[in-house]
């Protein structure tokens, strides 16, 4: 292979966007994996090494020319694995490691100097903790889960005294073919044509803030659970509906967008994992998108016609997932059109596995997924145990009170629906609006 290399459409947005705003650390992201026992250090930074080298995507650099047009150079370079002892093991492992990574998520990476991804490994008394801190650019959600399987997979062969497995990463010449050819130019366009229709057909896009101001200090988290009876709730009438949680969640956010507005038409903006083609499946680079979900409601739906049309839209929005918003954003203001085309933003996590490292088991904690300039829900779907929704929000729109009242809005808004799936969307507004959401 002949470095170095064009970028992909992704790569460049998200390069531009931390070169342009000065501020790269805005676009850090990071994981902790926590073991349930001790591991071998040795093995873990052996494995690294391999699924590293595995892929030019990991194992590079972005460094741009006089005329700042930026190329992917390769450099194998592998980051070391920093060991640190803890004096105990901590108990609430969330809190902890979202301390930890706080000064290293500060500090933003030199993308043309230095690999972008940071490695610590906690090791208490009992058990041990992973924190990877990395830049969007190598890793958006789906490929930090390509990531930790590969590392996972690596480190059992490891453990096994086998050889290491055969890591088939799609390449960036690859990926650079893909969409440079004509089926997916062809996709590209038509996706254009319908976003841009449908925003034209919607109306004022609206959040929950209605201030305007920028990111100027990283994003303040709120975490909050179902209880077990109310996801259960929510459950049975997913069945009964013929939907899913996530859309009765999603239906419940979209309601209490209504009412707050007083108008139909909502906007949403869903987290895309943007990857159709076999190829893009096995690239660990920041591909994923956020595009508008738009919602035509009427007075008179219920659950069930408000999670389906959901459902429909969502299906719909898959097929355009590639066009990224950043080029929609600029469709926009070309043709003097509003750039407020979502409102909050949508990541629906689902249930993923946890997987052993030689017979010890983990449990992944998302850290951060980055920084959003109005409000982020990240919705972990974790199968039968109740969703946990993190709520990431800007500081200079949102206040902690704020928010809150967000959180409960919403999750009485879906635990009340759920128990009167008939209930019409204009009824449960006239309840919202009144503060009748409690459910006995």
């Amino acid at each position: 292979m002949t470095y170095p290399l064009p970028l992909t459409d992704s790569q460049h947005a998200m390069w531009l966007l931390h070169t342009i705003s000065g501020r790269g650390e805005l676009f850090n992201v990071a994981e902790c994996l926590e073991f349930k026992g001790k591991i071998s250090a040795n093995w873990l930074q052996h494995a690294l090494q391999h699924v590293w080298q595995a892929s030019d995507m990991l194992a590079c650099r972005f460094v741009s020319d006089a005329s700042y047009t930026p190329q992917l150079h390769h450099d194998s370079t592998v980051p070391t694995i920093l060991c640190q002892d803890i004096a105990q093991d901590p108990e609430d492992v969330l809190s902890y490691a979202q301390q930890f990574a706080k000064p290293h998520l500060a500090k933003p990476f030199d993308l043309s100097q230095e690999a972008l991804m940071k490695l610590f490994l906690l090791r208490g008394p009992q058990q041990d903790y992973l924190l990877i801190v990395a830049h969007h650019l190598l890793l958006d959600g789906y490929g930090f889960g390509l990531f930790s399987q590969s590392l996972n997979r690596c480190y059992n062969a490891l453990s096994k005294g086998k050889s290491l497995p055969n890591l088939r990463f799609t390449g960036q010449q690859t990926l650079l073919e893909l969409q440079q050819s004509e089926a997916y130019k062809t996709q590209q366009q038509q996706s254009q044509k319908t976003l841009n229709q449908w925003l034209d057909d919607a109306d004022n896009v609206y959040s929950y803030s209605t201030e305007k101001a920028d990111v100027s200090e990283p994003n303040h988290r709120l975490t909050s659970s179902f209880s077990q009876s109310v996801w259960h709730t929510i459950q049975s009438a997913a069945q009964v509906t013929n939907t899913t949680s996530s859309e009765i969640l999603l239906a419940a956010i979209a309601a209490t967008l209504v009412e707050q507005h007083q108008q139909n038409h909502v906007t949403l903006g869903l987290v895309m994992m943007n990857r159709q083609a076999i190829s893009e499946l096995s690239s660990p680079c920041v591909q994923s998108n956020v595009l508008p979900l738009p919602l035509v409601l009427n007075d008179g739906d219920d659950l069930t016609a408000v999670a389906q049309h959901i459902n429909q839209q969502i299906k719909a929005l898959k097929k355009v997932q590639s066009y990224r918003v950043e080029s929609l954003k600029r469709d926009r203001q070309k043709q003097g059109k509003s750039l407020n085309i979502i409102g909050p933003t949508i990541n629906l996590l689902p249930f993923a596995s946890a997987p052993k490292y030689a017979g010890i088991e983990t449990c992944s904690h998302i850290l951060s997924a980055g920084t959003t300039d109005d409000i982020m829900l990240q919705i972990h779907l974790l199968g039968d145990t109740p969703a946990t929704v993190d709520f990431d929000s800007n500081i200079a729109r949102y206040d902690s009170n704020a928010v809150k009242n967000i959180q409960t809005r919403i999750f009485n808004t879906a635990h009340l629906w759920a128990t009167q799936p008939k209930l019409s969307l204009k009824s449960l507004c006239k309840q919202l609006s009144q503060g009748n959401l409690e459910v006995s």
